[in-house]
């Protein structure tokens, strides 16, 4: 009888079998490796930005508005621009559109 002799272009089933084998046990490890670290990681991002979010004090948010409104304050000094107590501007803007007014009723023929 004839033996079959291993020739070059012959494949090596039990190599293919093995890599695959190995490939594939891999691959599941290394999915299910980054899908625990990615969880894991988005829960410390969560407890981080929505659980552990310092609480802030609304009344002194309202103070700190309330303060900016009622008092004079620069702006930006280099190009002269000021603030000036909300009470004040509100005056200065009636007066403004008034005289406005009282000017259009008198160029009217």
């Amino acid at each position: 009888m004839s033996s079959h002799k291993a020739a070059y272009d012959d494949l090596d089933t039990t190599m293919i079998a093995y890599v695959g084998t190995v490939g594939t046990i891999i691959t599941f490890f290394l999915v299910f490796g980054i899908a625990a670290f990615y969880y894991a990681f988005a829960k410390t991002e969560n407890e981080k930005k929505v659980i552990n979010v310092p609480e802030l004090n609304a009344e002194s948010i309202l103070a700190n508005q309330a303060a900016a409104l009622t008092e004079y304050r620069w702006i930006d000094q280099d190009k002269n621009i000021v603030a000036i107590p909300i009470d004040q501007a509100m005056q200065i803007v009636v007066q403004e559109e008034q005289k406005k007014q009282a000017n259009a009723k008198t160029k009217k023929p």
